[in-house]
């Protein structure tokens, strides 16, 4: 939560018209600054040319404010000159690692922190921030930008309610700020995606707006592909879906060559509904407007191909989004008709709303087949159950593969977003038994929705499992055959309930 100024009824004796804004210069004050606090000391002060004067009456304001430096809260105050707006945030007290991180990392409390205080910079009207030194400056990077990012394209401007650009900088680390604008404005991407309205985001306007910003980036290749081009791949259940829609499917195609091997190292998938009723089997009205960020993990492949090219990553990456709607009209699929997915498996629909398996079997079957890497990840808001399971904050991870499990709990640590593994098991398979076709595309009981959805998918990557009937059911959870295959569902942290340090409520990115 923001920490807001106090009224200081009883500041230091003499001291008073240091805080009255009526008195600050107009230009000058619209220079903002942020400062780490930590231990009741100042971080960095000395590149702000601030002499051990200047700090101390800072943190005399602060004291007076009732502040003590809490990690990842903040505080402005203003200069001895009155010149300048100053944000002074938390990073809690010293210890071995330079931050009393505790059951928070360094990381998130700097991200947090000066998250805080550029928003209260903003707050007071400022058109630049300066960021001090922080113990991470790439977080301290990530907390500004994305502190700062608000949706307003559809705005008119005309009550005021447009907000204005704030110019943020370092005043240190250079590289690693750097990398961590890179890494914020990739997440302000899909936040945009994801937040646009269905009407303005169609397939046709998603693929476009890929070609619009990774189609002049270094080592990368966009393809888009429509209607014609997924019928000759035999993709089933993207033609499926899409065809309730008047808006054609597009098939977007990224490849980014950042290594100078051949062979790819990563593929992902993303799974691209722009907008989502649930067809026949129709969604409950309330929060349905909440589906038209139900591309939320096209959109994050997307942003995450452009941050990888932006920082020159040494390493092959395919990244493919699957783009339609799903909608309800006379050529939209109806519960119980067959179609053939790409793999060749026939699959009965018992369910128009889980359309978003259809098409990211489709696309991880063509992955794997044309593109062959070495490890698969899909990225999909793909079922209630999994909220229900894991809440907003946790992204689940299905993986046969304790090596790619690996990495991505490593990658989640490093980035603050937590994952939790969920398990795989022979039994989600029987679950999706069918008894015209070869699979259904739900499972046959009111239970583990969000792990037979993760079976359904595994089915495209890596087969079904044959020679299993009568077999004794077991875990599928230690299995290294390549491509090592993740799923992702992300339909918990999709959305932010309330904006807090540099979260903004709405689509999270």
């Amino acid at each position: 939560m923001q920490v807001l100024s106090k009224t200081a009824g009883a500041l230091l004796r003499g001291s008073q018209r240091s805080f009255s804004t009526g008195r600050i210069a107009s230009e000058a004050a619209k220079r903002g600054l942020v400062l780490g606090m930590l231990s009741n000391k100042l971080v960095g002060a000395d590149s702000a040319s601030l002499d051990a004067a200047q700090q101390q009456k800072l943190l005399a304001q602060a004291a007076a404010l009732g502040f003590t430096g809490e990690a990842g809260k903040a505080q402005t105050v203003l200069s001895d000159d009155l010149q300048q707006h100053i944000a002074l945030v938390g990073l809690g007290s010293a210890n071995s690692a330079g931050v009393e991180a505790q059951d928070t990392t360094v990381s998130e409390i700097v991200r947090t922190a000066v998250a805080n205080g550029v928003r209260q910079l903003r707050a007071h009207k400022v058109t630049s921030v300066s960021v001090g030194p922080m113990p991470h400056a790439q977080a301290a990077a990530e907390g500004a930008r994305l502190a700062l990012y608000k949706f307003d394209a559809f705005k008119s401007g005309a009550a005021g309610e447009k907000s204005a650009d704030v110019a943020v900088s370092s005043l240190d680390a250079a590289a690693e700020w750097d990398a961590g604008h890179v890494c914020a404005e990739a997440q302000n991407l899909a936040r945009d995606l994801t937040n646009t309205p269905a009407n303005f985001l169609t397939p046709i306007a998603f693929a476009e707006r890929v070609q619009q910003e990774l189609g002049g980036l270094d080592n990368v290749q966009v393809h888009v592909h429509g209607p014609e081009w997924a019928e000759q791949q035999r993709m089933g259940g993207l033609v499926m879906v899409a065809k309730g829609s008047s808006q054609p499917l597009r098939f977007v195609e990224i490849e980014y060559r950042g290594a100078s091997s051949d062979g790819v190292g990563l593929g992902m998938v993303g799974k691209g509904v722009t907008f989502d009723t649930g067809g026949y089997s129709l969604k409950p009205g309330r929060h349905m407007d909440a589906m038209k960020g139900d591309m939320g993990g096209g959109a994050a492949v997307v942003a995450a191909m452009r941050a990888l090219a932006q920082l020159r990553v040494p390493l092959n990456v395919v990244a493919v989004v699957p783009l339609c709607e799903n909608m309800i009209s006379g050529g939209a699929a109806k519960v119980s008709d067959v179609y053939t997915a790409r793999s060749g498996q026939t699959i009965e629909v018992m369910n128009t709303d889980a359309e978003g398996r259809l098409i990211l079997a489709d696309a991880l079957h063509y992955v794997a087949d044309v593109h062959k890497p070495a490890a698969l990840v899909d990225v999909a808001t793909l079922t209630g159950a999994m909220v229900v399971a894991l809440g907003e904050l946790y992204t689940g991870v299905f993986t046969p593969s304790p090596r790619l499990w690996k990495s991505i709990e490593r990658a989640s640590v490093v980035a603050d977003e937590p994952a939790w593994r969920m398990p795989l098991h022979d039994a989600w398979d029987t679950m999706l038994a069918s008894p015209i076709a070869d699979l259904s595309n739900i499972g046959n009981r009111s239970e583990a929705g969000a792990c037979t959805a993760a079976a359904f998918l595994r089915q495209a990557v890596h087969g079904p499992r044959t020679g299993r009937e009568g077999a004794v059911l077991r875990d599928q959870n230690n299995d290294e055959r390549v491509p090592r295959w993740a799923h992702l569902d992300i339909a918990g942290p999709m959305e932010a309930a309330a904006t807090t340090g540099y979260h903004a409520k709405g689509m999270s990115g």
